[in-house]
This record gives structure tokens, sequence and C-alpha cells, in this order.
């Protein structure tokens, strides 16, 4: 289990990217331990440090391209195992509502319908049998700050 001080931070750095010094101040600690922390956090698991960034698609032709899926129980490992090692998905999330699988692929614009059909035939190459299967073309997103902060909500009576 972790404390307030580490949902804290685990809380910041889910709603943006902060230095050690922000995120001391943000949390009311020194940044010695701030940096502690956030190393043991890794240690544990409990958060990975990535370096990260999202290309304005537009400038670039690229479409980001939302699909959702079902599949199998029995087969959604073998799924996750074949997404992840697809170049063109960039984000995967097992979900438990509409659909099983959620994932962003990113494909050039000229290049969406034959991403497409790409993946759905190797998917059915590999016997995979898809039951559902939804895309939501050329989206792009940016990031908005939640407000209140994530561990207001939910950590505030757990100190």
């Amino acid at each position: 289990m972790i404390d307030y001080l580490d949902q804290k931070i685990v809380s910041h750095m889910c709603n943006g990217v902060y230095s050690y010094n922000e995120l001391a101040k943000l949390c009311n600690a020194g940044r010695n331990t701030i940096y502690r922390r956030i190393d043991k956090l890794e240690k544990r698991g409990i958060i990975r440090k990535r370096i990260m960034a999202i290309p304005n698609f537009d400038k670039l032709d690229l479409s980001a391209i939302i699909v959702g899926i079902n599949v199998s129980i029995e087969e959604t490992e073998k799924t996750i195992a074949f997404l992840k090692k697809q170049p063109q998905v960039k984000f995967l999330w097992k979900t438990y509502g509409t659909h099983d699988l959620v994932f962003t692929m990113v494909c050039t614009k000229k290049d969406v319908g034959k991403c497409i059909y790409s993946l759905r035939t190797e998917l059915a190459r590999l016997k995979i049998n898809i039951t559902d299967f939804d895309t939501s073309g050329s989206v792009s997103w940016e990031k908005i700050d939640l407000n209140p902060p994530f561990y207001d909500h939910n950590f505030k009576n757990s100190k």
C-alpha cells in the first residue's frame, strides 16, 4: 500500500509532466523526498518513467484511429500479444465496457483504410474471432487537466 504523499505524487504525475522541484512544491515536501519516493514507487512497479511526445498529426499527415474490438476470453491474451507487436498500435487498453479491447493506431492519412484492412486480415489469418470491430478515424486529442485533482477526490480521507 502507498501512503498519502505517494498518492499525491502519483496523482500529480497523472496530470502532467513535472520536475522534482515542481512536484515538491505541489506536494509540500522536499525535492530529495520526492526523488526518493519516486525511486521507490518505480522499484515497486507502481509507476514507470517514460519520455513521450505527442506529435501534431495534421502537420505530419497522420491520423489516429480508435478501434474497439470484442474477442472471446480464451483469445484475449493472444490478441493482446499480437497487437503489442504491431508498430502502428500506440495505445492499448483491456476494458470492461462496450469492447473487450480498445486501442489507438497511427497511420498516414492516405493509408487509414489499408491500415484497418490489414489489421483485420491479419487477425483473421491468426484465426482470432473478432465479434465486434468498431473504428473512429481521424481523431486528434489534447490532454485536459482534471479539476479537482485526482487525489483530492479519491485520497483526501486516506491520510
